[in-house]
């Protein structure tokens, strides 16, 4: 269960966070969260897959770790997860962003504030990188939260209309992966999307420039580039099972 708190330099003044990655501090699971803006660090490593949120009906994209629920098959033997790039998702826990009503001459206003999660395995008292100095002003590891944690609040800003230029130009489709466990028994994950490259190959100059001026043609290609990731994390589950 998560215990998330408004974050003060009184109450908390002694935590520290563990940034150490593996499966005793959460990491054990089978996907992340990412943005267009990380495509580039993440498709020589991981693939990128799209989901849509059957709360909302809106797309959200992915990094993926494995094809099971709490499944990361890029922990190593020791249970210790190391990356190339740690997605901005990953990088900023134990900590999100809320939202306070300040009154501006009456007038309610929402301003952005940092929660954290107390029930998190990373939060602790005796290791890990400090949050708050001595004497209570930011730590430089704060400060660098704050920077994540408002580079992912811009990011959600801009992610639906990434989508919405996706659909609009019919860009994605949905796909399976399927793979033989060593019984025999054949598995088929579904509830994936990607890019239709047929529909990208079909589409005119001119709407290849726009999405170009868009930013979102170099996401696009990195999506494609990076499925070629899907078999090498079949074959880290062959290898485990």
């Amino acid at each position: 269960m998560a215990n998330h708190v408004l974050l003060d330099n009184i109450s908390h003044k002694d935590l520290k966070v563990i940034t150490a990655r593996g499966a005793d501090w959460g990491d054990k699971i089978s996907c992340a969260t990412i943005f267009p803006s990380e495509f580039a660090k993440i498709q020589a490593n991981q693939p990128i897959v799209f989901r849509k949120q059957p709360q909302t009906g809106q797309f959200e994209a992915l990094a993926l770790f494995g094809f099971e629920n709490g499944e990361n098959l890029l922990l190593d033997e020791k249970g210790e997860l190391k990356l190339s790039y740690l997605p901005l998702s990953m990088q900023r826990q134990p900590f999100l962003i809320g939202q306070q009503t300040q009154y501006n001459n009456g007038i309610p206003e929402q301003s952005l504030v940092v929660h954290i999660d107390l029930d998190s395995p990373r939060v602790s008292t005796s290791q890990g990188e400090a949050i708050f100095l001595e004497h209570g002003g930011n730590s430089d590891y704060l400060n660098h939260i704050a920077q994540v944690l408002n580079t992912l609040h811009q990011e959600h800003q801009t992610i639906n209309g990434f989508f919405e230029r996706l659909l609009a130009a019919n860009l994605l489709e949905a796909f399976s992966i399927e793979y033989a466990q060593k019984n025999g028994e054949i598995v088929t994950v579904t509830g994936f999307y990607t890019i239709n490259q047929h529909a990208l190959n079909d589409l005119t100059p001119q709407q290849l420039k726009q999405l170009q001026q868009q930013g979102d043609l170099q996401a696009i290609y990195m999506v494609l580039a990076s499925m070629e990731q899907i078999p090498h994390l079949l074959n880290k589950k062959w290898a485990q099972q």
